[in-house]
């Protein structure tokens, strides 16, 4: 309805009067959204129905105020609308992450229609220097030395700022990124020391319902999740309160259900779920197609997955994601790539004392059977049945 189309109406309608003559199976649903709330499209058709019984003059009025242009389709998730659907739905999870207002970005739900589509969702801002495809996100004030180039603009870097809380975004060399962590979104809440990687997914169909079929890209991009987390896990068990988290596992995979229509706002709709649950789900029969397929549908996950609010909650407040030893590592490791420093590893050093020596695997001697002499020579052994 254009709420904004003010009508002034010839008289007073009681609310009362339009009640009295709501029939039908939705009368129940269209007399309780008269006392406020929401009203299901049938519901408002019995309500609409009831007005024009009441006072037809008025419905007349009302009945303008109703926009019955079809609504545009819903966009075809091409590549380059997928790409831009990932970086804004990155950018605003990063922001609620954060704590700042969504306002303070101002990007369409899809991409513009032009001659040259942008290839990002900062096109249109004068900072931004260059453009990639992965992005990199992190919050708090620029404390650690690591993370001071960021100040200077060299890169391309996007800054959010609201009273002491500072969130920047990075877009940074795909190459590297890609070619050792095999991730879309890197965010890091030095606030409370912890890193979350995101892969994004995308379900076929209207509303995901045709489904996700895992191929040979995401198995290569987990290869790579799988080596960082070799690496991290090299840092040893953090036993501080800030480094506690509810699992050991920072990466994370997307499934998003569509592209955002024209009038959606905020995030993709999709299911979070934890890298390990996703190697053992597709595991289960659950994730196999009537043939036998791998294959994934909105309602294979079931309960088992975060809502995107959920999610932005369980990092905001650092129950999940790399522990702060962890993090100590993975920042270095961040900043020296995105300072254009090629074949650079994540790796982690231990040291040791000049006493220690490795320990030496103890000498096993081989065993040899001998059978047992028997008791009575010759003589033939009694069988026993059971």
């Amino acid at each position: 309805m254009d709420m904004w189309n003010h009508k002034e109406l010839p008289r007073a309608l009681r609310v009362s009067a339009i009640k009295k003559e709501l029939v039908g199976p939705q009368a129940w649903r269209a007399r309780k959204a008269l006392d406020g709330g929401p009203c299901s499209p049938s519901a408002f058709k019995a309500m609409m129905d009831a007005l024009k019984k009441a006072d037809p003059k008025i419905f007349k009025i009302a009945d303008k105020l109703i926009d019955r242009r079809p609504p545009p389709a819903d966009p075809k998730p091409t590549a380059a609308r997928q790409n831009w659907a990932y970086q804004r739905d990155a950018v605003t999870t990063a922001l609620e992450i954060a704590r700042l207002p969504k306002e303070l970005f101002r990007s369409p739900s899809q991409l513009p229609e032009r001659k040259e589509a942008p290839r990002s969702v900062f096109d249109s801002d004068k900072e931004m220097k260059s453009i990639e495809d992965v992005l990199v996100l992190r919050d708090s004030a620029i404390r650690d030395p690591d993370w001071q180039f960021v100040t200077d603009q060299l890169y391309p870097a996007k800054t959010f700022d609201n009273g002491a809380t500072t969130l920047t975004v990075l877009l940074a060399n795909k190459l590297e990124l890609e070619r050792q962590l095999g991730v879309d979104l890197i965010y890091v809440n030095e606030t409370l020391n912890a890193v979350v990687f995101v892969q994004y997914k995308m379900l076929r169909g209207r509303d995901g319902e045709d489904g996700y079929r895992p191929d040979g890209q995401l198995q290569a991009e987990i290869e790579r999740m799988d080596g960082a987390a070799k690496t991290l896990a090299e840092c040893g068990v953090d036993e501080s309160c800030d480094g506690y988290r509810f699992g050991t596992d920072p990466f994370f995979l997307k499934f998003c259900k569509k592209l955002l229509t024209h009038n959606d706002q905020g995030h993709v709709p999709g299911y979070y779920l934890p890298l390990s649950y996703w190697k053992k789900l597709v595991d289960t029969p659950e994730a196999r197609g009537s043939r036998g397929g791998l294959i994934v549908y909105p309602e294979t996950f079931g309960r088992r997955h975060f809502t995107p609010s959920a999610f932005v909650d369980m990092i905001a407040r650092g129950w999940a994601g790399a522990t702060t030893l962890q993090t100590s590592v993975l920042i270095p490791y961040l900043a020296e790539i995105m300072r254009g420093k090629t074949g650079v590893v994540l790796a982690v050093e231990t040291t040791r004392s000049l006493d220690e020596s490795p320990e030496e695997e103890p000498e096993f001697a081989e065993r040899i059977f001998v059978p047992p002499k028997p008791r009575h020579p010759g003589r033939k052994r009694k069988a026993i049945q059971l």
